[in-house]
């Protein structure tokens, strides 16, 4: 029982923060702003992005707030997120039980004119790897946007995760967890973005977090820009963190090709991270991302991710590869299912025990 429940805590540790999927871009819009309220993705979804959950449910619903039970005045957004999670876990050494929530926060958004006030607030499981605090906020910044649709220049200031990369909100994939913008690690800062249909481009400084601990401990820049012809999308990045102990230069590119005949959406991210620390010496590491994502039913679509990351390219058998499949299924506006599987491996397998997990997710939206 003991041991069951440690495993349950360490994938806990891990566990996942909705943000948004950016699968949808190209196999439904343009922009992550198409569907959220935020330019830049995530959070509170807008009048289209409500829709769209109502399009995707079995057996639909209504997607608004409360399933309808309370109106909000026009300037007030609320929301809320809700995940469990349940099945077995193999961390290295043996397969045990799991059960433990992921996600329990809530959202506001606050709009006076094109400025809004964004803040969320939620619970996290204390832990050596995790914020020390039980009852925390991940998000509260504010925000000007040139245009309601979210279209256009954006500015903002605050706490957030600067705009980099793909932005999966699979935090288990590789480009996310070792390329820069790994799980709780939002930091302060000020951001500048221009987003159209066919383009967008952002711009972020950051410090790291004072006043509570935070995975980020360095201050920096990230830079992301994309651009998008039509079915297709192509991206360029560049971060650089100056933290406690090292200093992390890093760039990179993305793409993604939506194909229409087998509604599959491919996407790709390879990274190349330039570590130098303060006691002496450095390192290069290389970490890549590719996922399938096949919409293959209405309320379905089946995620296939394929993830490499080399800690150290000049040395032997420090590599990881892994393999995740998601299938996600929509019964209900406000809900979702996802049926999860996992499997890692150290130089593929010379380097250590594979890990692996089988669970269940739950996922309400308020």
């Amino acid at each position: 029982m003991k041991r069951a429940l440690l495993i349950a805590l360490a994938i806990a540790a891990t566990a996942g923060i909705a943000h948004a999927y950016p699968q949808y871009q190209l196999s439904r819009e343009q922009t992550c702003g198409s569907c959220h309220l935020s330019p830049t993705g995530g959070g509170l979804l807008n009048d289209n992005g409500e829709l769209t959950d109502e399009d995707d449910a079995k057996w639909g619903g209504d997607p608004t707030f409360l399933h309808g039970a309370k109106e909000l005045p026009e300037w007030l957004h609320l929301g809320g997120d809700v995940r469990f999670a349940a099945g077995a876990s193999n961390p290295g050494g043996g397969w045990g039980p799991a059960l433990f929530p992921m996600q329990i926060e809530g959202h506001v958004q606050a709009d006076r004119g094109p400025v809004s006030v964004v803040a969320d607030l939620g619970f996290t499981i204390p832990n050596e790897d995790n914020p020390i605090t039980l009852l925390w906020s991940r998000n509260h910044y504010v925000e000007w946007h040139q245009r309601e649709s979210g279209e256009g220049l954006y500015a903002r200031a605050g706490r957030f995760m600067p705009t980099y990369g793909l932005r999966l909100a699979e935090h288990t994939a590789y480009t996310r967890r070792f390329g820069g913008t790994p799980l709780f690690s939002e930091a302060y800062g000020a951001s500048v973005g221009w987003v159209t249909p066919g383009a967008e481009l952002h711009l972020t400084g950051f410090v790291h977090d004072r006043w509570q601990d935070s995975i980020e401990d360095g201050d920096g820049a990230a830079l992301y820009a994309e651009k998008r012809f039509g079915k297709i999308a192509v991206g360029a990045e560049a971060r650089y963190a100056n933290g406690a102990e090292d200093v992390r230069t890093q760039g990179g590119a993305t793409a993604k090709l939506w194909l229409d005949g087998p509604a599959v959406l491919l996407s790709a991210e390879a990274q190349v991270v330039h570590q130098t620390f303060d006691a002496g010496g450095k390192r290069n590491q290389a970490v890549a991302y590719l996922l399938a994502s096949w919409f293959f039913a209405h309320s379905y679509f089946l995620d296939v991710g394929l993830g490499h990351y080399d800690e150290d390219v000049k040395v032997p058998d420090v590599d990881r590869d892994t393999v995740e499949v998601n299938l996600h299924w929509f019964p209900k506006t406000h809900m979702e299912l996802v049926l999860m599987g996992r499997l890692q491996m150290i130089a593929l397998g010379n380097g250590g025990d594979n890990a692996s997990y089988g669970l269940v997710q739950f996922h309400y939206r308020m």
